[in-house]
């Protein structure tokens, strides 16, 4: 999975007291003797902190709850909508993923069978930007099989962006006339100059990326811009199979069209948004030579803009 954590390194390190001064008050969301920001769980009875820097997206395409260790291992549970009280099953699309030295850990192992996994969240606060809750299960590691039992998981006060939920994002085509969703976590960044517009397909572990080197406006990018579209598609049964439309190898780009429809700067209440449209063909390059071509059509855009 997308995947994909990218965390600035802010110092928010997790710090027990029994301090009254430092616990919340009555009627804040909280659990019990954590600060705000506090992530951790045990992996295999031995607890792994996550609370050096936390952060969490809601929205209807697709929430996140993220964190970054001290020595740069990292966290990321998902849903497929809003963050909302309740408890959820890996069988209501509830995930987690691990990075650590040892590899990548989710719960999902390497036939495709996902592993238990409970995901309670005990608070969303959204006026705020708030969110609490508890998990526990089982994660693998996709290459070696080895299991990890998670306990006693914990995240509390996790921020994240009220306004982002708002919208219905969409990231969307059909590749070789089949439909693909990568609304989740969709969105664009590095709008001024050289841009990325990105989202997840979390249900088939794949990330779709638009790159459009000049920054994003009002306009039609195309190869001869230097724009290109990559997807881990994963049609061979591998589903790290890259499909691009640029080879650095030969510097080879097949035909895309990237076309932005409109940008919304937006303000501190509410995001900007892209809209747009996307077409053209991808591939497998082996030796320079674009192989197993895959055409795409009918792409749609709507995502927010994340500075």
């Amino acid at each position: 999975m997308n995947k994909y954590l990218l965390f600035a390194s802010i110092l928010l390190g997790l710090v027990w007291s029994c301090s009254d001064s430092e616990l919340f008050t009555p009627g804040d969301e909280y659990l019990p003797g954590l600060n705000k920001g506090a992530y951790q769980v045990n992996m295999n009875g031995a607890l792994s902190n996550f609370s050096k820097f936390t952060e969490a997206i809601s929205s209807v395409n697709g929430s996140e709850i993220n964190g970054n260790s001290a020595d740069g291992n990292m966290i990321s549970i998902s849903l497929p909508q809003k963050l909302s009280n309740g408890t959820y099953y890996e069988t209501d699309g509830a995930m987690v993923t691990i990075v650590t030295d040892n590899g990548i850990f989710t719960n999902m192992d390497s036939a495709g069978t996902l592993l238990p996994f409970q995901l309670d969240i005990t608070s969303v606060n959204n006026s705020a930007g708030l969110v609490s809750g508890k998990f526990s299960g089982n994660v693998a590691n996709l290459l070696t099989g080895e299991s990890v039992a998670l306990t006693e998981g914990i995240f509390n006060l996790i921020e994240f962006d009220p306004s982002l939920s708002q919208t219905q994002w969409k990231l969307t085509a059909k590749f070789s006339g089949e439909a693909f969703d990568f609304s989740q976590n969709a969105k664009a960044e590095g709008v001024a100059t050289a841009a990325i517009i990105t989202g997840d397909n979390l249900t088939q572990a794949q990330t779709l990326t638009l790159k459009v080197p000049g920054g994003i406006s009002v306009k039609t990018f195309t190869e001869e811009d230097h724009a290109s579209v990559e997807v881990n598609l994963g049609s061979s049964g591998n589903s790290s199979d890259l499909y691009t439309s640029y080879d650095p190898l030969t510097e080879t780009y097949l035909p895309i069209k990237i076309n932005i429809t409109s940008v919304s700067i937006g303000d501190e209440e509410t995001p900007g948004i892209v809209h747009g449209t996307f077409s053209g063909t991808i591939a497998k390059f082996s030796n320079g030579v674009p192989v197993d071509q895959v055409t795409i059509t009918d792409g749609k855009i709507v995502v927010p803009i994340v500075l």
